[in-house]
């Protein structure tokens, strides 16, 4: 890039050179001029260029030619039409979207339950539920698989709360208010003697458990108490009315109709 700068002067341009290239002027205030002291009288003076005409301003008129380069577009024709996204490919676009091939082999994997709600990143499905896995239910258990033809559950709990989806940042928060209300709770006995027959809130799923006939006041009141923790968080709260058990076999689809032919 070739570079023209006079200093206090105009510089004069061919018509062609115009055409060609990019002028920029510049107002520059003028210097004051220097008055010599009487020691440099004996100095020679020399000879100085004529000022400009007298102005507020000199211009300084630069001229910034263009050069052949291997960036210009000439070389690269790229460059000639503005550039866009490259779009990404289908492959990458539907690699998590499932297909219903995908969907059935999750069912049949988990055979063939469905979620309550979907799964969020950092949400966790969570419920309050009392452990009643030292329990000797196996006889029982045994008994309904059999006779009904259930799957069995994968744990022995009965449930103080739905299941809820709790984010990452309210686990604490929860488990302490829980913890704190279940303290004001005395130690009670529960007992479960009572066949009963459930189904989930999408009717996807039949339960068939063990219904609670003691200690039910004390379970209300657990119950509650979650409801009032969850109640802080926007959370629903347990069935109305209440039925604690601990369920023991599944299978899929609602059967309640013929539930009477279980019990």
């Amino acid at each position: 890039m070739a570079l023209s700068l006079l200093a206090g002067y105009s510089s004069e341009c061919s018509d062609s050179d115009s055409d060609d290239g990019i002028s920029v002027v510049i107002h520059k205030n003028p210097q004051p001029k220097k008055t010599s002291s009487h020691n440099d009288r004996s100095k020679p003076v020399r000879s100085k260029r004529p000022a400009p005409p007298a102005s507020s301003t000199n211009k300084v008129k630069t001229k910034f030619q263009k050069t052949e380069s291997v960036l210009d577009n000439a070389h690269n024709p790229e460059y000639d039409e503005p550039q866009t996204c490259i779009p990404l490919p289908s492959t990458v676009l539907t690699m998590f979207d499932k297909t219903e091939e995908q969907e059935a082999l999750d069912q049949w994997v988990h055979g063939g339950r469905l979620r309550s709600f979907p799964h969020e990143k950092n949400n966790w499905a969570s419920f309050v539920y009392i452990d009643v896995s030292d329990l000797d239910l196996d006889d029982v258990r045994t008994f309904i698989l059999k006779e009904l033809e259930l799957e069995p559950t994968e744990d022995t709990h009965v449930s103080l709360s739905r299941t809820v989806s709790l984010r990452h940042h309210w686990i604490d928060p929860v488990i302490q208010g829980v913890t704190n209300s279940f303290k004001e709770i005395d130690r009670f006995t529960l007992k479960l003697d009572k066949l009963q027959v459930y189904c989930n809130d999408e009717k996807t799923r039949t339960f068939v458990g063990l219904e609670s006939t003691g200690g039910v006041m004390q379970l209300n009141k657990l119950s509650k108490a979650v409801d009032r923790v969850f109640r802080d968080f926007s959370l629903p709260s347990f069935y109305y009315p209440p039925s604690f058990h601990v369920s023991l076999g599944w299978c899929l689809g609602n059967k309640t109709k013929i539930s009477r032919c279980w019990t």
